[in-house]
């Protein structure tokens, strides 16, 4: 592996410099807030509960927070699953290009139809970067990892800049949510996303309710009436949107670690391990050349080695300049100790794995930065930064969702439609599967559900039913998980490219009738399919349950 020279004495005295300017600063700094745009407690609270609403996605299955955790260091909890891996550049899943990013939404038409998007379907698709943290986040002039969220902000539904600086937590709000990947079905507006939010129930999914968002709802159970408390008016539009959900992350100040405690003289606040630690961070460990301030950020972007710039050119893309290619934002490390994988793929799963990897002077050298140069630490010293990171920086209200990190519980979390027994294997090994990743919602306009991996064109048929079939029942060798007897038979054709294997895929779209009768209504759905290429032959798929609410 190439090895950069050695480090040259001016790199040695610019991060003992640093480090000891760093040892002098105590607190974060107070928050900075657009004047267009102050935070008050009845927008922040708006923005909480914006943040945490599945309803803001066009299918109910993903909220703002679902990616930005508080006891994960606001970040994606699910970032270890199998289902959060991408494929890379090569589009090739199991190769060295991997990025382990964040789950989206399974890709969708603007009627809600499931689209196979050739990597992912019939699972949510999953970003090509991992989930930035997002506490700590109110100091940053630009944010996402490429800075592509700057300090202006533009209406989302004119173009108009409605604030000129100082709003890259508004800018960056406004994204995701029509983003077809992460919250939205292809060609979703932002009006698309204001008319929706406007008639829904606020956090309809979500359960056990903070006490400030609990009072919030009950004096204002509609959005528009919490509109009008946070802007004087009820009007529901993008740019408010994003302009409460700013409000609401600038109140996460992750500011009561005990590395601050120590900084403002309890000197037990940190162990004697710690304290090591802190001194080889400031020093031979050179992290502060970068990670300074007390919000451990420069707040810049870095090359800092850890993938080729062919496989993600970074802040290029959005400056075109030659000397950003492959830099990205330089993260927080304030709770970096609750993360679990690190840097913009996600390719180190520990704090140990980072130190090793910076120890090494980073893996891919093309454009990095002077300041990443292979370092002279002994292990005692790397154990004593590792303590520091993990334990030294980590707020313990974040970690136990306390005040103001305390959040509601997402509908994903606890439950979600299930899945009886298993499909067969049609040609090609495909296995005939159900899916169905959005909530049942009562009133939906448009459910969707369907089935996928069996033989494009083929003939099939989706046997609906209130009641399942009792465990171990068989009909002609398949095994069946659906009341056949008082089951609806439903003909169709798969989609797809004709008589291809593993591309068959439909998609059923239903509007829940708005009916409270059909609280906790639960609907058995299993397909059976012509396996085309297997000579006419029948496979079955597993059964998928859901239950209204």
């Amino acid at each position: 592996m190439h090895r950069l020279a050695p480090r040259p004495l001016f790199v040695f005295a610019l991060f003992l410099s640093a480090g000891m300017a760093q040892l002098g600063v105590a607190q974060l700094p107070p928050v900075p807030a657009p004047p267009e745009n102050p935070t008050t407690p009845e927008k922040a609270v708006l923005g909480k509960i914006l943040f945490w609403d599945e309803q803001l996605s066009s299918d109910n299955s993903t909220a703002c927070g679902t990616c930005h955790i508080p006891s994960v260091g606001g970040g994606d909890p699910r970032v270890d699953s199998a289902l959060n891996v991408h494929p890379g550049p090569d589009q090739v899943f199991g190769t060295a290009d991997d990025i382990r990013g964040s789950r989206g939404v399974v890709r969708s038409d603007p009627q809600g139809s499931y689209i196979d998007d050739g990597s992912f379907f019939p699972n949510p698709q999953v970003t090509g970067r991992k989930a930035p943290p997002s506490i700590g986040a109110q100091w940053a002039p630009e944010l996402f990892w490429d800075g592509r969220a700057g300090g202006a902000f533009e209406d989302p539904d004119t173009s108009v800049v409605i604030i000129p600086a100082g709003a890259a937590l508004e800018s960056q709000a406004v994204g995701p949510m029509v983003s077809d990947v992460e919250m939205a079905c292809e060609m979703r507006s932002h009006a698309d996303v204001a008319a929706k939010i406007a008639n829904a129930i606020p956090l309809r999914l979500a359960s056990n309710y903070p006490p400030d968002v609990a009072a919030a709802l009950a004096s204002s159970p509609t959005y528009p009436a919490l509109f009008a408390a946070a802007f004087g008016d009820p009007t529901v539009t993008a740019a408010r949107m994003g302009m409460a959900i700013a409000a609401y992350e600038r109140t996460l100040i992750p500011d009561q670690t005990p590395f601050d405690a120590f900084t403002q003289g309890t000197t037990t606040a940190l162990t004697p391990q710690q304290q090591l630690g802190l001194t080889v961070f400031n020093t031979t460990g050179a992290c502060v050349l970068c990670h300074s301030g007390p919000n451990f950020s420069d707040e810049t972007f870095s090359n800092i080695g850890v993938s080729p710039v062919a496989t993600d050119s970074g802040r290029f893309a959005v400056t075109s300049n030659p000397a950003d290619l492959g830099k990205f934002k330089v993260p927080s490390l304030r709770n970096a100790g609750l993360r679990q994988r690190f840097f913009h793929d996600g390719s180190k799963g520990n704090i140990a794995n980072v130190i090793n990897f910076y120890k090494l002077g980073g893996d891919h050298h093309v454009n990095q930065d002077i300041r990443i140069q292979p370092l002279t630490i002994t292990h005692t010293e790397e154990t004593a930064l590792a303590d520091f990171i993990i334990n030294g920086l980590t707020d313990p209200r974040v970690a136990q969702e306390l005040p103001p990190f305390d959040r509601p519980t997402l509908y994903s979390e606890i439950a979600f439609n299930a899945i009886l027994g298993a499909g067969e294997s049609g040609s090609g090994g495909h296995v005939l599967s159900t899916f169905a990743p959005q909530p049942p919602l009562i009133g939906a306009p448009t459910f969707s559900f369907g089935v996928a991996k069996g033989v494009g064109g083929a003939p099939a048929m989706a046997a609906i039913s209130l009641a399942t079939a009792p465990p171990g029942t068989i009909l002609s060798g398949h095994p069946v998980y659906v009341d056949l007897g008082s089951a609806l038979f439903v003909p169709m054709t798969f989609g797809g490219p004709v008589g291809v294997p593993g591309k068959g895929s439909f998609s059923f779209r239903w509007a829940i009738p708005d009916d409270p009768n059909l609280f906790e209504a639960s609907v058995a759905v299993q397909f059976v399919a012509v396996d085309a290429a297997g000579n006419g032959s029948l496979v079955v798929s597993d059964a998928v349950v859901l239950t209204l609410f």
